[in-house]
C-alpha cells in the first residue's frame, strides 16, 4: 500500500461496466482519482482510455463524482480521496 492510499468505492453505470468485468461497484485502495481510475485500469486494460483523454483530464463528456460533489473539472491527480469516499464516474448521455 502507497502511503496516503484509502479504501474508496467506484461506481460504475451499465455504460461502462462492459470495460470493467461487468460489476458496477468496485473497492479499490487509492489516495487520488487518478490513482483510482489505474487501479481499475491495472485489473481491466483499456477502462482508463473510456474516461481520460490523452493528457490524463476526464474525458469531456464524462461527469465524476466524489460523494456529491462534483469534480469532472479538476485534474484527476488533485482529487484527494478520503477512505469511505464514494466516486461515481458516469458518462453523459445524450440523444432525444
Amino acid at each position: 500500500m502507497v502511503e496516503g492510499e484509502t479504501r474508496v468505492r467506484l461506481e460504475l453505470p451499465t455504460g461502462l461496466r462492459q470495460f470493467a468485468g461487468g460489476k458496477g461497484s468496485y473497492e479499490v485502495r487509492a489516495a487520488t482519482l487518478a490513482d483510482a481510475i489505474a487501479r481499475l485500469n491495472e485489473e481491466f486494460p483499456g477502462f482508463a482510455y473510456r474516461v481520460l483523454d490523452d493528457q490524463g483530464k476526464m474525458r469531456r463528456y464524462v461527469l465524476v463524482f466524489v460523494n456529491e460533489d462534483p469534480v469532472a473539472h479538476l485534474r484527476p491527480e488533485d482529487v484527494r480521496l478520503k477512505g469511505g469516499d464514494t466516486v461515481h464516474i458516469l458518462p453523459s448521455v445524450a440523444g432525444g
